[in-house]
């Protein structure tokens, strides 16, 4: 398995969308024929899958979101960059997999719909 690159660019696929349920106060990543409900940091990191930023850009922005959240809390509870930037590439790969993802590489789509 190929891994995901830092500098690679993910967006969501065409088939997929975001959205914010009020009733529920859940965000959901809409496909055809498919909800799936999505939990705090996946809705996160999806919603920064705008085929703009980088796998490193989103990590960052991530980072600095959960700095800002834990403040006033204890700062070394948060994992270091590289085990994020680990995570959020693994979580990328399962859906590029699952097709709700595309992932840019090297200047090419390999995953095109």
């Amino acid at each position: 398995m190929e891994s995901i690159l830092a500098d690679s660019i993910p967006r969501l696929a065409a088939k997929a969308r975001l959205k914010f349920d009020k009733v529920r106060e859940k965000n959901l990543l809409l496909l055809p024929e498919k909800v799936v409900v999505l939990n705090e940091t996946a809705a996160s990191i999806l919603t920064l899958c705008d085929g703009r930023q980088t796998v490193n850009t989103i990590t960052e922005k991530i980072r600095a979101s959960l700095q800002a959240e834990t403040e006033t809390a204890d700062p070394s509870a948060l994992p270091d960059l590289q085990t994020m930037k680990a995570d959020i590439s693994e979580f990328l790969r399962e859906m590029e997999d699952q097709g709700w993802v595309v992932i840019q590489k090297h200047g090419s789509v390999d995953n095109e719909e």
